[in-house]
């Protein structure tokens, strides 16, 4: 996607929820009576509304390219700072799934209600763990249509450990003295076992946060809360028109996940695989790699979303709008 010059207009807004969240509302050059709208949700980590870290290299205003492209097309977008992150109040350690899914039901309500936005025309847009929550809302707080870029179909816990066996399957292959290492040591056997045990202790707490080893803070209430819902009955909830787009070079979510979409949700869905498309939505031609993801991560910023998600995303808001949006009857590669 190229950025385009584009008259947007953007409004910071504070969205009334358990806290208080701030947002940017972004309204398209033209309005012509009232407007469809979509909410962004975030993915993991203390990336703020526009994909951003607070410091360091992660800056990849990936929802803010989002956001200010949808407008083109007549949509009304919604991004907010997560808990404890950028301008939102709160305690980011301290949020789990249902504070999310509340924050989220609470900016549908924002759009809904403002006289720009036509309450009867709201998309939701998930990306990573905001494919979980946007699955989850849908039940809390019923909306028109959702689009899962990233992640759809699939958990928190079944992403973590689909990540750790590429990292393990990769490992196995070392030679040198890295592999030497692993075997003669079982490292990989002993790091399954602290992974479970890691699991085991987030998971049987009633804390919101615990340290392990007494070392490191982890966020139980957040896992305990994602590895408790289950993603196959959440999807049986959704009954409005659903778009999965997911890329060939993900390290963090299988495509897996995504054949769960059309076999549960009772809307009408339409799930595409793009090759050469990392988590990011970004184009990725180096080979998928669990020790460097983050470094080819790094790599596409400044790059545009890959042009063949901004396509299938911009045609099936299209065919949304005119309210023919069809069922194609299996997952696409693209």
């Amino acid at each position: 996607m190229k950025r385009m010059e584009i008259h947007v207009e953007n409004q910071q807004v504070v969205i009334k929820s358990d806290v208080l969240l701030k947002g940017t509302l972004t309204l398209p050059p033209i309005k012509e009576g009232l407007l469809p709208a979509i909410l962004i949700l975030a993915g993991s980590g203390k990336l703020n509304r526009d994909a951003n870290a607070e410091k360091g290299k992660f800056q990849f205003n990936l929802y803010r390219d989002l956001a200010e492209h949808l407008p083109t097309l007549g949509f009304a977008t919604l991004r907010y700072d997560k808990r404890g992150v950028g301008e939102s109040e709160g305690n980011f350690e301290r949020t789990g799934l249902w504070d999310a899914v509340t924050d989220a039901a609470n900016a549908l309500e924002f759009l809904a209600s403002h006289p720009d936005i036509d309450p009867h025309r709201l998309i939701v847009i998930g990306h990573s763990e905001g494919c979980i929550v946007g699955t989850a809302l849908y039940e809390k707080r019923p909306f028109n249509g959702l689009i899962l870029l990233s992640g759809g179909g699939g958990g928190l816990r079944e992403s973590l450990d689909y990540q750790r066996q590429q990292l393990y399957s990769e490992l196995k292959q070392a030679k040198g003295l890295q592999g030497f290492i692993i075997r003669k040591f079982n490292t990989l056997d002993k790091g399954e076992k602290q992974a479970q045990a890691t699991y085991r202790k987030l998971t049987t707490t009633n804390k919101d946060v615990v340290r392990i080893a007494g070392l490191i803070k982890m966020p139980a209430k957040y896992y305990r809360e994602h590895f408790d819902y289950d993603i196959v009955e959440g999807l049986q909830h959704v009954a409005c028109p659903v778009l999965a787009i997911n890329g060939s070079k993900d390290f963090q979510s299988s495509v897996e996940f995504a054949k769960r979409i059309p076999e549960n949700v009772k809307g009408p869905s339409t799930c595409i695989v793009v090759e050469n498309m990392d988590h990011g939505l970004k184009e990725q031609l180096t080979p998928l790699s669990a020790s460097t993801y983050k470094k080819d991560y790094i790599k596409t910023i400044g790059k545009p979303i890959h042009a063949e998600a901004i396509k299938h995303l911009d045609a099936w808001l299209s065919e949304w709008k005119e309210g023919s949006v069809q069922v194609p009857g299996k997952i696409a590669n693209r």
